[in-house]
């Protein structure tokens, strides 16, 4: 607190003489931000976005934004300290040569790369970490306070994916399969087949023109994963109970139900973490105003903006 009185006599007492080159635009602490820091952070949104969308979340920024925002990321620094968390130069230095490896540059051209968004190679040193430091913000502080539960998942899937062919829930099924050619089968005993292997299922006894009849157990199978026609007989079946013969291909077949139990359908699965992820974001950003309202509390702060 010293420092920044005595930055400020300095400062004060430098005006009466000659025009300053920077003013204090804020403090936290014993930290100092000046305005030509915001306005270099400002002038570089556009990258920042691209490398911490997370952070930089906002299309257009102010000065006092911007300035609010480095108070925040002070913030979380200083917290996750407390905690026992620090990204060290090695810790950054390693993400970045991951980041490297991966789009194929050397740090030559990783440099050239930088020089075309007018952002130093420091500047993007100190974005890496903030971006891993908000990260574990994100995951040890914020997240366990986000709550969202099955239900809520399944109604914006509803809301937002849901279609007459697709929905949220579906039933998966513990089967056993009968097939016999068609040919096999007189016309008539059709429609009565699935009598037939009820009465076989009881006495283990089957007519005899029908001794080509194969079983097999199929175990359990998600009505998304059977084709229409066998997941639609399927439907409306329940526990212990057979479906009507169906045939496809010159084979006739016939489904015993062991169980039937509902089930989220795999189109639900498949978008599930990502209606996670926009429930979370959505979701956390209160949370993370309303922490760093909370948690501000404990600092000096001062925007001069």
């Amino acid at each position: 607190m010293k420092n920044i009185l005595l930055l400020a006599l300095i400062l004060g007492s430098l005006s009466s003489h000659a025009k300053l080159i920077d003013k204090i635009a804020g403090v936290i602490n014993d930290n100092v931000f000046t305005l030509s820091e915001i306005n270099r952070v400002r002038g570089t949104l556009k990258f920042r976005a691209e490398i911490a969308p997370f952070i930089y979340t906002k299309k257009s920024y102010t000065k006092s934004d911007i300035l609010h925002l480095l108070q925040n990321n002070f913030i979380i620094k200083d917290k996750l300290a407390e905690l026992g968390f620090v990204i060290s130069d090695d810790s950054v230095e390693s993400r970045i040569t991951d980041t490297e490896k991966n789009l194929g540059l050397n740090r030559t051209e990783l440099h050239s790369f930088l020089k075309s968004k007018s952002v130093s190679f420091n500047e993007y040193f100190e974005l890496i970490r903030e971006a891993m430091e908000f990260n574990i913000f994100n995951s040890r502080i914020i997240s366990p306070l986000v709550t969202i539960t099955d239900q809520e998942l399944k109604n914006f899937y509803i809301t937002k994916f849901a279609t007459k062919n697709s929905k949220a829930l579906s039933f998966k099924y513990k089967i056993v399969g009968f097939t016999i050619s068609k040919s096999k089968i007189l016309d008539s005993d059709l429609k009565r087949f699935p009598g037939i292997l009820k009465e076989y299922k009881k006495s283990g006894n089957i007519p005899s023109i029908y001794s080509s009849l194969a079983t097999s157990d199929l175990g359990t199978l998600a009505a998304d994963d059977l084709p229409t026609v066998f997941a639609k007989a399927l439907k409306n079946t329940t526990d212990n109970t057979f479906t009507k013969a169906i045939v496809k291909d010159g084979t006739v077949h016939v489904f015993y139900v062991v169980k039937r139990e509902l089930a989220e359908s795999a189109d639900f699965l498949k978008k599930k973490p990502l209606i996670y992820n926009q429930l979370f974001q959505t979701r956390s950003q209160s949370i993370i105003s309303a922490w760093f309202s909370k948690e501000s509390l404990n600092y000096y702060i001062v925007n001069n903006l």
